[in-house]
């Protein structure tokens, strides 16, 4: 009774388990860990992630990026640009009315090239570097940069151990508005998908380039401060916030820096009151980072790009911001029970309408509108996928169940082949197909010598009665020294040791079951009541080589068998023994592989049917040693 209340809920409790391990395990895969490293999950959540990422999610009217580009290099020419030129941008941004400048460019020493006279001396700035600082001090609104060097991890996790940085020079720092750092956070992938507000260093809070730029330009510092003033979460670090990217490279108005320097080429309204960046967009400089842009025709983004995205980003004073890891816990948690339950009441072919589709509608629609209409960041992978493993596990253990039900066709062809086969073929189905290999094995022959005038002058009930009971005796012995019983010809055994189970021992255990074969027939005739079994005396032939195991047979019936030289050697030397009065005789090859002493006797070299040179051959008694 209790086997039957199992097996009619099985599939429901086994739901259940199923759907809080895929959950639990799910969620561990689901987030960026030094334990974890890279995980696929994470990265295929990311991609989601990028995928539903809002276009255009404000104005970016008041940045204007001023471009070190290609075609401003091949006008300019010389790289890197003396500084008077620097000095003579800044001159022309700040005369046209630009609210806030930055130069994600780090000045970090004079261009000076006269020596000091003594070590002690401080290197005297060049005209270009004295013009420079003029400008700077002049504008009075220009941020610079400053970068930390940084060594990434092994697993390549969010955060970076900081070891140095470089900071601008002390006179371009003294008459400079601000500095800025203008390190990215990048993701396990590579991709920039937030900013960092503000970097330790050295026990010293030190702000980004954008929040630098927002101080300069009179912009809400402390908004922006207190967006990464929020409770950390595992998939931002502290003090990092999402980037609203408002669209791919291009999407800010870009002027080339050639063009910026005259006043006749662009008009000073493209730069008045606005946040002018000035830096690299040329690929040669090597400052072009991954952005999240999925989908676009591009997706690799100038710094100085990405730089005016975080700073529209704090200026917008808003930000995506992932929704608390419990609530993740608890979406996957119920879609992978859902889905399992579901799956195990309605059956898998009307679970897959009914719960599964929907589902993973409900899977990519929610976190879709969430991320979009109220900028929180909803992961929809880790769901999806306890939904589909859920679905999965529950499907395959629900045929399982089914196939129980045909264990009363199984029951009825054990009888016809080993069980042993039958029981390989149910571990692993694919055997149920074999076409054919080639292995090592050791082939045992058995048979009742005179069985044939025996069945002469017996009645068929006595044969039948006295043929089942040695076959059943001596079947248990071959199954228990691991034999595999191949086939009953009349009243001859065949069985291999070694296949379709490898095993390093199969000569000696060939041996082992040839010895208590006839010992375990000696007892038989001792303890038989039947006059037929008194009688038996039988023969066994033992030899180790090359087989070929497979299915054999037509296309109506198949068997799975194994033939070759090695069988019919061992059917061969079974034969020999009425000839030689012995009771089992074992080929060189067997001898050769035997790792245990018995007791052999040295029968000689034999002529055998079919083999090319004499075989070597021996023979034991039944009470020989089998250590």
């Amino acid at each position: 009774m209790t086997v039957l209340k199992w097996r009619k809920h099985s599939p429901f409790l086994v739901a259940l388990l199923t759907g809080a391990v895929v959950g639990v395990v799910i969620m561990l895969f689901h987030r960026p860990s030094p334990l974890l490293g890279t995980s696929l999950l994470w990265r295929l959540e990311l991609l989601s992630y990028d995928w539903r990422l809002p276009r255009h999610t404000g104005s970016v009217d008041d940045i204007v990026i001023v471009a070190i580009d290609s075609e401003s290099a091949a006008n300019i020419q010389v790289w890197p640009w003396p500084r008077d030129i620097h000095a003579k941008l800044l001159n022309r941004l700040s005369h046209a009315g630009a609210r806030a400048i930055g130069m994600d460019i780090v000045f970090s020493d004079l261009s000076n090239t006269e020596v000091p006279k003594s070590w002690l001396d401080e290197p005297k700035p060049s005209l270009e570097d004295r013009l420079l600082e003029k400008a700077l001090r002049d504008a009075g609104n220009v941020v610079l940069a400053a970068e930390l060097q940084d060594v990434d991890t092994e697993r390549g996790e969010i955060e970076s151990q900081v070891s140095s940085a470089q900071f601008p020079h002390w006179r371009f720092e003294e008459t400079a508005a601000g500095i800025g750092m203008v390190n990215f956070s990048k993701d396990v992938d590579g991709a920039v998908r937030r900013m960092t507000v503000q970097y330790t260093y050295q026990d010293q809070m030190e702000p980004s380039f954008a929040l630098a730029l927002l101080e300069v330009a009179g912009g809400d510092a402390a908004r922006a401060e207190a967006l990464a003033g929020r409770p950390p979460h595992p998939y931002l670090p502290d003090n990092t916030i999402l980037i609203n990217y408002p669209g791919p490279t291009g999407t800010y108005k870009t002027v080339p820096y050639y063009q910026a320097l005259e006043p006749g080429l662009v008009p000073d309204d493209v730069f008045r009151d606005k946040l002018v960046l000035i830096g690299a967009t040329d690929p040669l400089l090597q400052d072009i980072h991954l952005s999240p842009m999925a989908g676009e025709k591009h997706k690799d983004m100038a710094g100085v790009e990405i730089q005016a995205a975080s700073l529209a980003t704090l200026l917008q004073g808003e930000t995506v911001w992932p929704l608390p890891l419990y609530v993740t816990w608890l979406v996957t948690l119920l879609f992978s029970l859902l889905i399992a339950v579901g799956t195990s009441f309605l059956r898998p072919l009307r679970a897959l309408p009914a719960l599964a589709f929907p589902m993973a509608a409900l899977g990519v629609v929610v976190p879709f509108v969430l991320l979009h209409s109220h900028r929180l960041w909803l992961p929809m992978v880790a769901p999806f996928a306890a939904l589909v493993i859920s679905y999965t596990v529950v499907t395959v253990y629900m045929y399982v169940v089914e196939e129980r039900a045909r264990r009363a066709i199984r029951a009825a062809w054990q009888r016809r082949v080993a069980p042993e086969i039958l029981e390989m073929i149910l571990r692993d189905p694919e055997l149920a197909y074999v076409k054919g290999r080639r292995t090592v094995a050791t082939a045992l022959f058995s048979d009742i010598r005179g069985f044939t005038a025996m069945c002469d002058v017996l009645q068929p009930e006595q044969v039948v009665q006295m043929l089942n009971e040695y076959l059943t005796e001596m079947t248990k012995v071959i199954r228990k020294h691991h034999g595999t019983v191949h086939k009953f010809i009349g009243d001859g055994i065949m069985a291999v040791f070694g296949d379709p189970i490898p095993s390093p021992d199969h000569a000696d255990q060939a041996v082992s079951a040839a010895l208590e074969m006839q010992r375990r027939l000696q007892e038989m005739r001792r303890a038989s009541e039947n006059p037929c079994v008194r009688q038996i005396e039988m023969g066994v032939g033992v030899h180790t080589g090359d087989v070929v195991a497979g299915d054999i047979g037509s296309s109506e019936f198949m068997e799975y068998t194994a033939i070759g030289a090695t069988v019919s050697v061992a059917s061969r030397l079974e034969a020999l023994n009425k000839e030689l009065h012995t009771g089992i005789i074992i080929s060189e090859d067997t001898r050769k592989s035997l790792h245990g002493d018995y007791g052999l006797r040295d029968l000689g070299r034999l002529e055998i049917r079919g083999v090319a040179e004499p075989l070597g051959v021996y023979t034991i008694d039944a009470d020989g040693n089998t250590e």
